[in-house]
């Protein structure tokens, strides 16, 4: 037997041939639905904050830019 027919046999042995795979319901039966288990908003109260990550300068010498108006 070729590995071709070999595989066919399998999955005609294996599948019923509908293709529908709830074996559960009955004919005429509504299938029971999952119900959601999840609350939203999602909330992390307990979490600590985020870290602010301090920006790291690229240069060895300090760079100094002019102070903009109306700035803090």
């Amino acid at each position: 037997m070729t590995i071709f027919a070999g595989f066919a046999s399998a999955v005609v042995a294996l599948g019923n041939g509908n293709g529908n795979g709830n074996a559960s319901a009955g004919s005429g039966e509504a299938a029971p639905r999952p119900q959601s288990t999840v609350r939203y908003p999602i909330r992390f109260d307990d979490a600590p904050p985020p870290r602010i990550a301090q920006p790291r300068p690229t240069v060895s010498y300090p760079v100094r830019f002019p102070e903009a108006e109306g700035s803090r």
